[in-house]
């Protein structure tokens, strides 16, 4: 008996260590950089476009109807020349029917009152022109363009190299406000509608 239990004891054993020889591991990384300098971006009227009351009347029944375009300023200051980039998320995210175009929010969370494009010119960075570029993930395929597209990185780029963002401490740029509003026969406007945009523009250092 002692015998039969040795025997089954060294069995287990052995069906154990190849077991015990295929566990493997795996790193996990945690890095950055805590950069000694930081930036404040702000916007003019404190970031705020009222377009006050629109009558449902001068809406176009089948085609959008745009409305005056606005501008407003922005400015990013550095405690020191920094390489950063902004991002623009849309908090209205699924109410405009373009995916280059911010949303106006919704009604009854089903219809979509519009969309706002948000151009980009007159950018100036210490001083000098300079041209605004973005990319879609903040750290390649950056391009000159004048829209900023909802979830993309924007910074700027001195204008005889679009590849890469330079450093800044002081930028100012224009941001155009091109909103319009859905056709007016696939809205419900039996009671009064809010035009209710909203984004925010993320500080990042590249």
């Amino acid at each position: 008996m002692k015998k039969y239990l040795a025997a089954l004891s060294a069995f287990a054993f052995a069906s154990i260590v190849p077991l015990a020889l295929a566990v493997s591991s795996t790193d996990l990384a945690v890095t950055g950089t805590i950069t000694p300098n930081a930036c404040s971006p702000s916007l003019s009227g404190s970031g705020n476009v009222d377009y006050g009351k629109i009558s449902a009347k001068d809406l176009n029944p089948t085609t959008s109807t745009n409305l005056e375009p606005r501008t407003v300023n922005l400015s990013v200051n550095c405690d020191a020349a920094t390489r950063f980039a902004l991002q623009g998320i849309d908090n209205r995210a699924g109410s405009s029917d373009l995916s280059t175009a911010f949303g106006l929010g919704k009604i009854n969370d089903t219809q979509n009152i519009g969309r706002y494009l948000l151009g980009m010119s007159s950018a100036v960075a210490d001083g000098q022109s300079v041209q605004a570029i973005k990319s879609e993930d903040g750290q390649a395929g950056w391009v000159g363009h004048l829209f900023w597209t909802p979830g993309y990185y924007v910074s700027v780029a001195d204008k005889a190299d679009l590849s890469q963002p330079i450093l800044v401490k002081d930028l100012d740029m224009e941001l155009v406000i091109g909103a319009s509003i859905s056709p007016a026969n696939n809205l419900d406007l039996s009671n009064e509608v809010s035009i209710d945009g909203a984004a925010t523009l993320e500080m990042k250092y590249l």
